[in-house]
């Protein structure tokens, strides 16, 4: 069976989809699964036009579109319709809510001529959540759902710390993901504001989105929180590891994700999680590995001053549990075999996986 992942890109600065999608390629093809990637910017080769693509997407019995609204993906949508190839269509959290409101007319001129009729046109609709999945039937979209969630590469292990109230150094609540209004990170600056607690510092990481970072730096500023407040900029591979390793706390106040893939990359690495309804992490509340607040200034500043008064042992044991659920869920060993099991429907060799949605 032969697989083509179409991507925009697959840059690093891209954050959670050109990881997943790398590391959907690699997996798959570690399980006797053949793909390949075709991507407009990045490794995986030059996007080569919609006549290249057609001649290209004939030779796969399935194509997994990943992205929403750009002429890449729906040059794409176009050959595998013209191929006569099943097409797996995934929005990558681009037909949420919020994220239809930014640029609304722009995105509903190109729904009415031609994005709704790329996504019919599939055979599956591939979300990454429950919540995902209610917001593309909310649509009107009646093609059948798989949910199948980002997979995360979990650390072989993770420090262990003891109870650090006789330490001397400062505790660490971290956000890493893109700097971008949707992050919530104006409302993680305020609330820092307004708590303050003693012995304790963020530490902001991340790309910065068309000069969002500016803002973010201006808010700390006025806010004279310089001294408790970092921006260290992107980081990668060891780096990041390094980041979620010492961290106390991982928050992500967002206002929209269709995922999160941040969220079970920082539990991998026993780190209790703080972000909002926005996200679809109820299974923090149900696993006691984080908190799980509406969106806005007054719930982060409430929960933070519950988790900071929390002792190194107490947050650990949080970050455990939460450590165990990815295991059992998040893992790419689990999430690529529902990839398989997906693949393998569509072409007629096993009757429906239970995560498909009809």
């Amino acid at each position: 069976m032969k697989i083509l992942l179409a991507t925009p890109s697959l840059l690093p600065e891209v954050g959670g989809p050109a990881y997943s999608v790398s590391s959907i390629h690699r997996y798959l093809n570690n399980n006797s699964c053949e793909s390949t990637t075709i991507t407009k910017k990045g490794k995986g080769g030059e996007y080569v036009g919609l006549a290249g693509c057609e001649k290209l997407i004939s030779n796969f019995d399935i194509i997994h579109n990943f992205g929403t609204w750009t002429p890449f993906n729906h040059n794409i949508s176009i050959a595998a319709y013209r191929a006569k190839v099943p097409q797996v269509f995934c929005p990558m959290g681009m037909l949420e809510p919020w994220s239809l409101e930014q640029k609304r007319l722009k995105k509903k001129a190109a729904w009415l001529l031609y994005q709704r009729r790329d996504i019919e046109r599939s055979v599956v609709i591939h979300a990454t959540s429950n919540l995902e999945a209610n917001n593309i039937r909310a649509l009107g979209l009646q093609t059948p759902i798989a949910i199948i969630p980002r997979g995360i590469d979990i650390p072989a292990q993770f420090p262990e710390y003891s109870d650090g109230s006789e330490s001397d150094s400062k505790r660490t609540v971290l956000f890493l993901s893109r700097l971008h209004p949707k992050k919530g990170l104006l409302e993680l600056v305020e609330a820092w504001s307004l708590l303050r607690p003693a012995g304790w510092r963020v530490v902001i990481a991340g790309t910065d989105a068309d000069g969002y970072g500016a803002v973010v730096a201006g808010a700390i500023a006025r806010h004279h929180l310089q001294d408790c407040i970092s921006m260290i900029g992107p980081v990668f591979g060891e780096e990041k590891a390094k980041l979620f390793s010492s961290a106390d706390l991982f928050v992500l106040p967002t206002h929209s994700e269709n995922f999160g893939v941040v969220i079970p990359e920082a539990l991998g690495y026993g780190v209790p999680v703080i972000t909002t309804t926005s996200a679809p992490w109820n299974e923090l509340q149900e696993t006691n590995s984080g908190w799980w607040i509406e969106p806005g200034v007054q719930p982060l500043v409430q929960v933070l001053d519950e988790a900071v008064k929390l002792s190194s042992i107490e947050l650990r044991s949080m970050g455990k549990r939460g450590r165990q659920l990815v295991e059992e869920k998040y893992g790419w060993h689990t999430v690529i075999q529902k990839h398989i099991e997906l693949y393998q429907w569509i072409v007629g060799d096993q009757t429906k996986p239970e995560f498909i949605l009809e």
